[in-house]
């Protein structure tokens, strides 16, 4: 049972933050630039030595990039490790995450992954436990659609008075299904509308419309045509992870001017980009230790840097050791390539789960401990246990 008594102290402790958090403005540096690191897939919550982990490469990462602003692409917390009785138990994995940020004087702003909520918070909690702390940037949910992570925050000049582009958030959701369908969650309808109102709204003449980013932490059905059709920077290690269904997300980022970058997590084994059909689709690097992955590659984050003056965006990522990882030449697909016809992996209903899935395979032992849990898993990989 979800806590209402931490709900409520958490609603009770907002209201003390709300006006400093909505005073806050990203400005352009003084060097014409804006800079910001992407931490994804981090996973407090499995052990004290992997969470010790997770925050020392956040603190390596902001050490080496000295970044303007973080933005944090999901599971933040794993939250299949709660015992379904501790209340308070995800706010105290949650105090893990924002140490290294507090140490940095780093403000942030999240959207949640599908493993935030199965813990004793759901995501209209995680978003209020969040903007309790005075360094997030997070914003209340857009009124009256779906999850709980959907807004957008600009990014003004130097001067604080004219916005220079966009940070969309967008809430991709959790593992049960979308809209009915077995399968991971998904961007529904309405927030796709919100998205095309909103943008809608600004004027066709404003020389920053299009210009910006959109965050979702499960990707988009595109991701698998990228990988089929096109070059891309980078690994692809495991199936693209995306929606049970496509909503149309893609479709209205081309309708008008809207984002030039989508980058996103949940898949811990790639951390490919390029460009489809003119915008771009990234993977953040996995930032935690726990969890599994991400094979052959370190533990970082991706970092994207914006100059104005020529305008024009660059991206690479900082790895654990301090190193730069910058992708300069295409991934070498084989001739022989197979390609990926449907999303993989997906967490679908038991009877229809892939039981190879790199991730579930992990989680099982996780979720047969919990009951509100267990129709995740399909009997195939039940069976192994009991073997």
């Amino acid at each position: 049972m979800k806590s209402n008594i931490l709900k409520l102290t958490v609603i009770a402790t907002i209201s003390a933050f709300a006006l400093a958090n909505t005073d806050k403005k990203l400005k352009i540096n003084a060097q014409g630039k804006f800079k910001f690191v992407q931490f994804t897939d981090i996973h407090f919550g499995e052990s004290p030595e992997q969470d010790l982990g997770s925050q020392n490469v956040m603190r390596k990462v902001l050490e080496l990039e000295k970044p303007d602003f973080a933005v944090v692409t999901g599971d933040v917390v794993s939250g299949y490790m709660w015992d379904g009785i501790t209340d308070g138990w995800y706010a105290e994995q949650f105090k893990t995450f924002v140490k290294p940020l507090y140490e940095h004087n780093m403000n942030w702003a999240l959207t949640a992954g599908n493993h935030d909520t199965q813990g004793d918070l759901n995501r209209e909690q995680v978003s209020e436990l969040d903007r309790t702390y005075n360094l997030s940037m997070t914003k209340p949910n857009a009124p009256n659609i779906s999850h709980a992570f959907n807004y957008m925050l600009p990014v003004y000049d130097q001067s604080g008075q004219n916005i220079s582009f966009r940070l969309w958030f967008i809430d991709s959701g959790e593992d049960q299904d979308c809209m009915g369908v077995g399968g991971y969650d998904c961007v529904r309808p309405d927030q796709i509308e919100w998205f095309r109102q909103q943008n809608k709204a600004i004027p066709e003449s404003d020389p920053t419309k299009g210009k910006g980013f959109l965050f979702v932490h499960i990707p988009l059905s595109e991701y698998i045509n990228l990988y089929n059709n096109d070059q891309f920077y980078g690994k692809r290690q495991e199936d693209i992870c995306c929606w049970a269904v496509n909503t149309g997300l893609f479709g209205a980022l081309k309708e008008q001017k809207t984002v030039e970058w989508v980058t996103v997590g949940h898949d811990h084994n790639n951390d490919y980009y390029g460009n489809y059909d003119g915008i771009n689709l990234a993977y953040g690097r996995k930032t935690g230790y726990a969890c599994y992955g991400p094979d052959n590659m370190q533990r970082g984050a991706r970092v994207f840097e914006v100059t104005l003056n020529p305008y024009k965006i660059e991206t690479w990522v900082r790895q654990e050791d301090g190193t730069i990882h910058k992708e300069l030449t295409p991934n070498s697909k084989p001739a022989n390539i197979i390609p990926q016809t449907k999303c993989g992996g997906a967490l679908q209903k038991a009877n229809n789960i892939n039981e190879h899935d790199v991730e579930l395979r992990y989680l099982r032992e996780y979720y047969l401990k919990r009951a509100d849990l267990q129709h995740l898993i399909p009997q195939a990989l039940k069976d192994e246990v009991i073997q």
